[in-house]
């Protein structure tokens, strides 16, 4: 009896330390960023002919390309300047898309541009003066087949870009790319009686989406070798088509990219800094603090096309995979969407 008396005793102590403690733990508010609607701006000015086209839309959350959530803004002014005060106006083709009307208005590499934009209701943003930068041409382009865990899609081909990087001057890079690649169904009769099967091949397109950015500190003057651009699936037996972008960017540029690329691979932990806003390069003039997001880039480019015949795909693993799927019916056409049924012409 005693000693049930003493146990009582004990725990009731017990569960008088642990309330205490607990009262005295400060409660942790976690503070909530208020997402406000604010100006995107995503476009560039090139060294190709023009027109160039820059995109306005009013968002809570800046992504490239756009969202479900984005509301465009029309009926705006912008101007392009270049350093020796020659301008060129857009016109609005479509809700936001606003594209240069002098078609005599081209990026020269060491010149340098700022972009002014009015809106509707008055406010006025504008870039810095930016130099377009020089890009060094893409030598060659090299394809590996590689194995993936996609039930889908295992088997890819993976494209890199091999390139000389300039030892004069300090460089900043970015790539893009898109693939062509060929696409099968049963097809269906050329014509009412005939034996002949048509639309039974389409090219389809795929595009790069990730960020890919670059700076030469590392390699100044040297070799950019092996850098991976594009992952195209393999559907069915053909060639693919690559072509590859290879852009020359400014310091700002890159670092807004770097940005968005730490902001993208973030895990979303409670452990993770609270992420900054992604501004980008136009300010409103009234309101410094009033920066836009997305970026105006002025950015050189060079292009290198590829053709991939596919000889590393011709493995019993791929024909393996590849005989196995079922092959959807009918017209090409009607099964992957409005997409061409010969081979681009040009390559």
């Amino acid at each position: 009896m005693l000693i049930s008396k003493m146990w009582l005793r004990q725990l009731t102590m017990a569960f008088f330390l642990i309330a205490l403690a607990a009262a005295c733990i400060d409660r942790i508010e976690l503070p909530i960023r208020s997402q406000e609607n604010q100006l995107v701006v995503e476009g560039q000015i090139t060294n190709e002919p023009p027109p160039y086209t820059v995109r306005l839309t009013y968002t809570g959350q800046y992504q490239p390309g756009g969202g479900s959530g984005d509301r465009f803004v029309t009926g705006a002014t912008l101007v392009l300047t270049n350093d020796l005060n020659r301008q060129t106006t857009f016109r609005e083709t479509s809700a936001g898309i606003y594209q240069t009307v002098d078609t005599s208005f081209r990026g020269q590499i060491g010149r340098a541009y700022r972009l002014m934009v009015v809106l509707g209701d008055g406010k006025r943003y504008a870039t810095k003066a930016e130099q377009m930068p020089d890009v060094p041409p893409i030598d060659s382009i090299a394809s590996k087949l590689i194995r993936v865990e996609n039930f889908a899609t295992p088997f890819r081909f993976a494209y890199a870009v091999y390139s000389r990087d300039p030892k004069e001057q300090k460089n900043y890079y970015r790539w893009t790319a898109y693939g062509i690649t060929t696409r099968r169904s049963t097809g269906m009769p050329c014509c009412t009686g005939c034996p002949f099967v048509c639309f039974d091949r389409c090219w389809t397109t795929v595009v790069s989406t990730d960020v890919n950015v670059y700076s030469d500190e590392a390699i100044n003057g040297n070799r950019i070798s092996n850098r991976t651009v594009l992952q195209v699936p393999i559907y069915a037996v053909g060639p693919q088509l690559i072509e590859v972008m290879q852009y020359g960017i400014t310091q700002d540029n890159y670092q807004f990219w770097k940005l968005y690329q730490q902001q993208s691979v973030r895990s979303g932990s409670t452990f993770d800094p609270l992420p900054a806003p992604i501004t980008g390069n136009l300010t409103n003039g009234a309101d410094p603090t009033d920066v836009a997001r997305g970026y105006f880039a002025v950015t050189s480019v060079t292009r290198r096309r590829y053709r991939n015949q596919g000889n590393e795909a011709n493995g019993s693993a791929v024909y393996g995979f590849l005989s196995s799927q079922i092959v959807p019916t009918g017209d090409c056409r009607a099964t992957y969407g409005p997409v061409p049924v010969t081979e681009p012409d040009g390559w």
